[in-house]
């Protein structure tokens, strides 16, 4: 065997016993509470036959399996750890058969597939059982052969009323219902959806959806009534030899006869009466003391605690425009968005005059101006890389929060942090630091560059907030003995989140777009490190520490964007997120400063998270990559020297309970080199400036004590960092990327996971094994080096790692 390979023909053999084992238990069931004497529902199992697609075929075994009767379906309760019961199961009836086959027929048509042949079969198996007499367990299979899928051919629209044609024509690029896409009855539900939502828009205030309704041509359309007798069926089949392999259906939307003309009257905006600061405790109709008119708005109001002008932008019901239902959800979300308030109720009232008018009332309930929260927390540092020993730190946090600043929903949020760590000289550590953040709920910015962001609704998207972010914060570390660290950080950026207001794909309601955008164009950070004797004679014995503890100086500017994307009916969710941030660009042409402190660099990392849902489990994937390109130089000692790595506080760096969780934070990589593994320099923390990360889980859940859900996870970690390392002037090739050394340098980690949530926050221990080291790049490439039972890694974490 390889040397450094702790791993053995028996070690290998227990754990392979060991997962069977666990694999029986998982798949074992335990019935209860059951007739000996009446069969009961075991299993119910779909057979999809046919030449359905692949992706379709999961969606549709799916829905079809919601079908089943409910007598007939086994639902399983999970016991403790690996075991899961069937309790108090129903008696079999074979009627529930029929039915069910009726409720599989019916979805088949809404999803045009016409002459669907569903069969069945059962049979009863008997298991003896001494303690609570024998079992007998009924196996219900359905095979189903969905049939040929129904296709579009033509969409028309033929409603009475010219203003209402006119409105679907004009729309028409819009129609969820495409010529050759497949028919279903989602589909047409969700374009009389589409056009009522235009309608309402347009000032049809009482339209409703009993108004249409989608016609279908009368031929092919009885090929999938589940009323129609099956010869009659063929009948109409033959009759259309042309559409035998690939049948069309058409639709018309019409109007059905009115019986109220207020359906198609078009409703404007009457008089807006607005009560800005109205208390809960009040009665329907509120006292007030003093009135005013803001554009064209009626005020009533007890106090000047808000800006009627700022409260008059916001509303978008104008009087005299024609109604819109758009603007009425977005007047109340954007109040509600706006955090000064607690409650949000806007009533519309129907008045007749020469025209049909809407009177509106918004009444606004405020929040309460301030709040305080104090928070203590304390920790446990163990062996830091600038010290041996054992750690305690306690810490007081402070935050006040202002909903109301300056009287127009401006939120301000001050934060107070003290913190001590007590070591071997009592304070070992003093942490101190204050920051102030303003966040306007509009964007600043000249009108010329207020164009360029996105207006409030564009197309088929809307934007649900957006504001003005200002950050000040002022920081103080003292670590007694090594060093002091005064640093300073302020920003200036933007916020805004984007939603389409319709699903792309009508079969998905969920299925939808939320874009957050964040531009931060000015960021500055300083820290400056005042070094003591103790840190200099470190540094001489660890060159590491000179890149690690120095000044920094970064002016940057940053954009990060992140979109979010449902699908299957929230089955499925897919997060993509990128950053950038470029530091020194401009004015790194200031020569005293692109040789003084400031550093000048281009960072790029992007992340992709995919979720898959399950009743009992899901599936969780995740992969990261970033980049650092790093060009500044420094004046050092009159001597120019070039750049090659991050500061610390920007690097990457992999390990702990939310990265490569089979190492400790900051102790994985650069590569697969070994410079920061000798025996006084164990303790070294590890940064990069180029990182690769892939994470996969499968969790599951086990059971649940006392309200809390015990949950667990198997999962694997495959990653690195990797940074340009010099050892005796010469740069270490082990640390730098390449594609030739990738699998070489990668590690891989693997482990399971137990997880108590409760509901709220979820306490995380996950405990892995280092499956492949790159530490040990040289012998097997790093597989399986030194592993044993208790070689493994526990990490404590709150929440999913991702």
């Amino acid at each position: 065997m390889t040397s450094g390979r702790q791993v053995t023909f028996f070690t290998f053999s227990r754990w392979s016993l060991y997962g069977l084992l666990c694999m029986l238990l998982a798949t074992s069931c335990s019935v209860r509470n059951y007739n000996s004497s009446k069969p009961f529902p075991y299993r119910t199992t779909i057979n999809l036959v046919g030449k359905t697609p692949e992706y379709d075929r999961l969606e549709l075994q799916t829905k079809l399996q919601d079908q089943v009767d409910d007598s007939l379906k086994t639902r399983l309760i999970s016991s403790w750890v690996f075991f899961r019961a069937l309790k108090n199961p129903p008696v079999f009836d074979s009627l529930n058969i029929g039915r069910s086959k009726i409720f599989i027929t019916n979805l088949l048509h809404s999803l045009g597939y016409f002459n669907p042949v569903v069969q069945d079969t059962f049979y009863i198996d008997t298991v003896a059982n001494k303690q609570h007499g024998e079992q007998k367990r009924v196996y219900t299979t359905f095979t189903v052969t969905p049939g040929i899928a129904m296709r579009l051919d033509s969409i028309g629209y033929a409603l009475e009323t010219p203003e209402l044609q006119a409105l679907a024509l004009k729309s028409m690029n819009g129609s969820l219902l495409k010529k050759g896409e497949p028919y279903s009855d989602q589909k047409v539900n969700g374009e009389l959806d589409r056009l009522l939502a235009i309608y309402r828009d347009s000032g049809y205030y009482k339209f409703s959806k009993e108004n249409i309704y989608a016609e279908r041509d009368t031929v092919v359309a009885a090929l999938i009534d589940p009323t129609l007798d099956p010869f009659e069926q063929l009948r109409l089949l033959d009759s259309l030899s042309k559409k035998r392999e690939k049948p069309t259906i058409n639709i018309t939307i019409r109007q059905r006869p009115l019986k109220d003309s207020a359906h198609i009257r078009k409703f404007y905006m009457g008089n807006v009466r607005v009560y800005p600061d109205l208390s809960i405790l009040e009665d329907s109709v509120p006292v007030t003391k003093d009135s005013a008119t803001i554009q064209g708005y009626q005020f009533f109001f007890n106090s000047r605690r808000f800006k009627l002008p700022f409260i008059a932008t916001n509303i978008r019901l104008r009087p005299g425009t024609a109604y819109s239902q758009r603007r009425y959800y977005r007047v109340i979300n954007t109040f509600n968005q706006l955090g000064a308030w607690q409650n949000v109720d806007l009533t519309l009232q129907e008045r007749y005059d020469s025209v049909p008018l809407l009177d509106a009332v918004l009444r606004l309930y405020p929040a309460m101006k301030h709040s305080l929260n104090v928070d203590f927390e304390t920790s446990r540092n163990v062996s830091d890389f600038l010290s041996q020993g054992t750690y305690f730190g306690l810490g007081l946090n402070f935050r006040l929060l202002n909903r109301n600043a300056y009287r127009e929903a401006i939120q301000t949020s001050t934060n107070a942090r003290f913190g001590i760590e007590i070591g071997t000289h009592l304070v070992q550590t003093l942490q101190a630091s204050l920051s102030h953040n303003i966040y306007f709920p509009k964007i600043i910015l000249p009108k010329f560059l207020l164009d360029w962001f996105p207006r409030k609704t564009e197309g088929n998207e809307r934007t649900l907030a957006r504001r003005t972010v200002l950050n000040l914060t002022g920081a103080y570390t003292d670590r007694r003995d090594f060093f002091r660290a005064p640093s300073f950080n302020t920003s200036w950026g933007y916020e805004w989140t984007r939603r389409k207001t319709r699903a792309s794909d009508p079969d998905n309601a969920t299925q939808r777009w939320t874009k957050s955008y964040v531009l931060t164009p000015f960021n500055f950070e300083y820290t400056d490190l005042h070094k003591t004797d103790s840190l200099r004679k470190l540094e001489e014995a660890i060159p590491a520490y000179r890149f690690a503890f120095n000044d920094g100086m970064i002016i940057s500017t940053v954009f990060s964007a992140t979109a979010a994307r449902q699908f299957d009916n929230d089955k499925r969710l897919v997060i993509i997120r990128g950053r950038i941030e470029e530091s020194g660009a401009l004015f790194g042409l200031i020569k005293s400063l692109e040789l003084g402190d400031l550093r000048r660099f281009v960072k790029v990392d992007a992340e992709v998270k995919h979720y898959i849902n399950r009743k009992r489990s899901s599936w969780a994937f995740r992969a990261f990559g970033g980049v650092a390109f790093i060009y500044g130089k420094t004046d050092t000692n009159g001597v120019i020297v070039k750049e090659h790595n991050l500061p610390f506080f920007k690097a990457f760096f992999a390990g702990g309970p939310y990265s490569m969780r089979a190492w400790q934070v900051r102790r994985l990589g650069p590569g697969s080199s070994t410079i920061y593994d000798t025996s006084d320099t164990t303790r070294v923390d590890r940064f990069g400036n180029m990182q690769l990360e892939f994470n996969a889980e499968y969790r599951f859940n086990i059971t649940t004590i006392a309200g809390v859900k015990v949950n667990s996870a198997l999962f694997v970690d495959i990653g690195n960092i990797w940074s340009k390392e010099y050892q005796n002037g010469q740069e270490v090739p082990e640390a730098s990327f390449k594609l030739s050394r990738l699998y070489k340098d990668i590690a891989l980690g693997a482990g399971t996971s137990l997880r108590l949530d409760f509901e709220f926050f979820m306490i995380r221990l996950d405990w892995a094994y280092r499956l492949k080291n790159p530490r040990y790049a040289n012998m097997n490439y790093g597989w399986f080096q030194k592993i044993d039972i208790a070689s493994g890694q526990l990490q404590l974490g709150i929440g999913y790692p991702f």
